[in-house]
């Protein structure tokens, strides 16, 4: 969860706060409880894949809170597979571009055409999950009854409920405080993320037909990351990938989607050694089933760590000094293996490095990563999957 940094942007959320807490005034909005019968609960969280993950704990203590509800969630198409086979998810709207989008413009239509489909929902229960100011006006648009948030970037007048907003508490722990606004206890904190038999029918298909073996160990390798300034430099990666495949840990399988094709062709012309390329060829879906089967993962700070996590497959994390590893490291792996150089200029939150050196990530090295991979596979019984 971001708040603004750039100063036009915090002057222009106040002044929208304090228009709005004129004219709302008399109507006291956070006087009104929660509407008697609980039949439609809307959850919005339209940024990355990790986000959304973080958000699947709360589904079923909803669920099992208000068993009567529908519950519905809003997301972008980059994480809607995160939460389509989800059985405490009764439906799913998606948005193609939202505000959170990397590609400028946002879809006027698309956002009136999901505002019309709220509307018709008719929901009892909002929650935005992300504290936007963006998300909150849509909950308010679409005429939900009662919308609880943080509203630290504006908004918050126009909601019911607004919990003591916490910025470096965990990610998970941040949205439970969220439903616990709504009389909700939540008693698995694990993230989850569900695929169908056709997406592990499909992944063992194509281990089958790259001769990977049941018994055979796995290394996924994610070269990609959210933003720039959580990212690796692709010589590292080359001499990461020699590394691997000299000491023989396993199968190399690539994992990421299109985006990572500059780094890739650069891996691609100078890497003369076995590996699997599923770059920009699985669903989130796919990806989880073939994580699960995964000795390991060697990622930046990314979707993928997160996807790894809920099912269950260790990490060695290239983390940043782009955010606290407080905030955004994962409760669901206990084996997780986490490289952090402390620097001066963390935590940044800046999507794109402002210094001549990238300093927090030019000091992870490959033997770092070597190091922590046998450390990882010392600690660990029967590490192949």
């Amino acid at each position: 969860m971001y708040v603004f940094r750039k100063k036009r942007n915090i002057y222009l959320a106040k002044i929208f706060d304090l228009i709005g807490n004129i004219l709302f005034f008399p109507f006291g909005l956070k006087r009104f409880g929660l509407p008697e019968r609980i039949k439609r609960i809307l959850i919005i969280r339209l940024d990355g894949i990790g986000d959304v993950i973080f958000t699947t704990p709360l589904y079923e203590a909803l669920k099992k809170r208000y068993p009567e509800a529908r519950l519905s969630v809003l997301v972008g198409i980059q994480a809607k597979g995160v939460v389509e086979m989800n059985p405490y998810v009764d439906n799913v709207f998606v948005m193609g571009k939202t505000w959170f989008s990397a590609t400028n413009g946002i879809n006027l239509g698309e956002i009136l055409s999901i505002l019309r489909k709220i509307r018709k929902e008719n929901f009892d229960i909002g929650i935005d999950l992300r504290g936007d100011m963006r998300n909150i006006l849509l909950m308010f648009l679409g005429k939900v009854k009662y919308r609880v948030g943080y509203g630290v970037t504006g908004g918050g007048f126009l909601l019911n409920k607004i919990p003591n907003y916490e910025k470096d508490m965990q990610e998970v722990e941040k949205n439970i405080k969220l439903i616990k606004e709504l009389d909700c206890k939540v008693a698995n904190r694990r993230s989850q993320i569900y695929y169908s038999q056709s997406d592990k029918a499909n992944v063992l298909e194509l281990l089958e037909r790259e001769n990977v073996g049941k018994s055979n160990p796995v290394l996924a390798i994610h070269m990609g990351a959210g933003y720039p300034s959580k990212s690796w430099k692709k010589e590292k990666f080359l001499h990461l990938l020699k590394e691997l495949n000299e000491r023989n840990y396993g199968r190399i399988v690539l994992i990421g989607n299109d985006n990572n094709g500059i780094c890739f062709n650069y891996i691609h012309e100078r890497l003369n050694i076995d590996y699997i390329n599923t770059i920009g060829r699985l669903s989130i879906r796919e990806l989880a089933v073939l994580l699960e089967r995964c000795s390991v993962l060697i990622s930046c700070d990314s979707g993928p760590v997160h996807v790894a996590a809920a099912v269950g497959t260790p990490c060695i994390v290239l983390f940043s000094g782009t955010n606290t590893l407080r905030q955004w490291g994962s409760l669901d792996n206990n084996v997780n293996r986490v490289i952090h150089k402390e620097v001066e200029c963390s935590p940044c939150e800046m999507r794109v490095c402002p210094q001549s050196t990238h300093l927090c990530m030019d000091k992870i090295k490959v033997s770092d990563v070597l190091c922590e991979l046998d450390a990882l596979f010392g600690s660990m019984a029967g590490i192949a999957k």
